[in-house]
């Protein structure tokens, strides 16, 4: 019998533990697609982000998947969440940092800044945000006769 996926309201009503039992058992039944479709997700980002959330992602997704660049004074918890080792006060603080340093075009920069506009949804902390979008000269210029 094949387990069918939860709505995403009654899915964020379970505990962590059955999150991740839910999850891990979907993941071998269903594809990211699939969970992402039946959620509304628009991006696989949006899902994994969610997970970061909840602070389940560390036990739902496989090690393989992960690649972690790691400071030397920052550390991922227990839960999930990277956490800067603050020397002064001898303790760690949440962390979460992006950066974005290239040309694309704007409907790549504007799915970028969808994904990160609903991680940051609901976050009750401030926020210190640089900003810097210039259009650049168009690629296909005509010459004129």
């Amino acid at each position: 019998m094949v387990e069918k996926m939860l709505p995403l309201e009654d899915f964020l009503k379970l505990d962590s533990d059955e999150q991740v039992e839910k999850l891990k058992r979907w993941k071998m039944k269903y594809t990211l697609k699939d969970i992402r479709e039946a959620w509304n997700f628009k991006h696989s980002a949006q899902y994994y982000m969610l997970l970061k959330k909840l602070r389940i992602y560390e036990r739902v997704v496989n090690k393989s998947d992960k690649f972690y660049p790691q400071a030397d004074n920052q550390r991922l918890g227990a839960d999930g969440v990277w956490r800067t080792f603050n020397e002064q006060s001898n303790s760690l603080s949440d962390h979460f940092n992006f950066q974005l340093n290239t040309t694309i075009t704007g409907t790549e920069l504007a799915e970028k800044l969808e994904r990160i506009a609903y991680f940051l949804k609901g976050e009750a902390k401030n926020v210190s945000v640089k900003l810097s979008i210039v259009m650049s000269e168009s690629d296909n210029k005509t010459e004129l006769a």
